[in-house]
């Protein structure tokens, strides 16, 4: 059986951004866009072609139909070197599209397909076999419609924590009343959680990003790691604390910049590079995603990446160390010492 870098599991689609606009378009006949095309969507599906792109082996599992989108998805894969093989193809179902809305200010807005193709993934529909010989899986957004089912998450992340799988997890705003009770037992499970601002602010009820971090480690996950948007990321463990500012960029486009910070920060991991780092890194990969309308157009390939990093050495020198020093401790298994970066 083949070994990858990343496994990542969660939501496959198909985006169609359209932008940047304004509310006047609702005034209009006709809105002229610089491009209109169909690209690369769903958390998982970004977060594995990014890291595709940085250099790591991915596979991809997910749910989509057996039709024209359905192809499109593959051809993709193929395109961006991403294994698609234990992508399940039902022909009972469309493969959902989300059209993405860009506002003259950068930020987004959905109009998603519903379907059968929402739902939670089954877990018969894992191979855990290939997430048992890799190196990480990550889920690309628990409480999005494909990981919305905590005995499957649990069983995921019990199957990687068995063989030593270093484990990631995003997630998206509950929509369906969950709360973080509903997941709890999965979360001691977990290495790296990664949820935004508001994301976090859902799940503990809190503001300060400090306490939202302190909340969360309370429930066993070994590292969290906040992103913050302009502010950039805060990263916590037991031992460490960073605050890792972002890097000033004008922004054209957020969609999918949360999916590139956790693909750069899973390349920077695997790469043996400090919690630090890791943070650096990933903000430089989000910095490059917001330059470009859609989810995946940003980010070309690694050396992209570290040219970014070697022209901005005066901004990471800016690198907030409140409480934190310059020796990372990436905290993943507590029978284990932590693994110096």
């Amino acid at each position: 059986m083949d070994r990858f870098d990343v496994v990542c599991i969660g939501v496959v689609l198909m985006d169609l951004p359209l932008g940047p606009l304004d509310k006047g378009i609702f005034n209009k006949e006709t809105t002229m866009v610089p491009r209109i095309s169909l690209t690369t969507g769903g958390d998982a599906f970004n977060e594995a072609v990014i890291l595709a792109r940085l250099g790591k082996k991915t596979a991809l599992m997910g749910h989509i139909g057996m039709d024209l989108l359905g192809d499109l998805v593959v051809k993709r894969c193929e395109e961006e070197g991403v294994d698609c093989s234990r992508l399940e193809r039902d022909p009972q179902i469309d493969t959902r599209i989300n059209v993405v809305i860009v506002g003259k200010d950068g930020q987004r807005h959905f109009v998603k397909t519903q379907n059968a193709g929402a739902r939670s993934l089954r877990g018969d529909e894992i191979d855990y076999g290939l997430i048992k010989k890799a190196a990480a899986v990550s889920l690309a957004s628990i409480f999005c419609s494909k990981l919305r089912d905590p005995e499957t998450i649990l069983k995921i992340l019990k199957a990687a924590r068995a063989s030593k799988v270093i484990t990631f997890a995003d997630m998206v705003p509950m929509t369906g009343g969950e709360t973080i009770n509903d997941i709890a037992e999965a979360l001691t499970y977990l290495d790296f959680f990664l949820p935004n601002r508001e994301e976090a602010a859902m799940l503990t009820g809190l503001q300060d990003p400090d306490e939202m971090a302190d909340y969360l480690l309370q429930y066993g996950i070994k590292n969290i790691i906040i992103k913050l948007g302009r502010e950039g990321c805060l990263i916590k463990n037991s031992q460490e604390r960073y605050w890792i500012p972002a890097f000033p960029e004008e922004v054209v486009d957020t969609t999918g910049a949360g999916d590139n910070f956790a693909a750069g920060f899973i390349t920077a991991l695997l790469d043996g590079m400090g919690l630090e780092a890791c943070g650096t890194f990933a903000n430089a990969v989000a910095a490059a995603s917001i330059k470009s309308v859609g989810a995946v157009d940003g980010v070309k390939n690694k050396s992209q990446i570290e040219a970014y990093l070697d022209k901005n050495k005066g901004w990471i020198k800016h690198i907030d160390f409140r409480k934190g020093n310059d020796k990372s401790e990436v905290i993943i298994d507590e029978e284990k010492e932590s693994r110096k970066q």
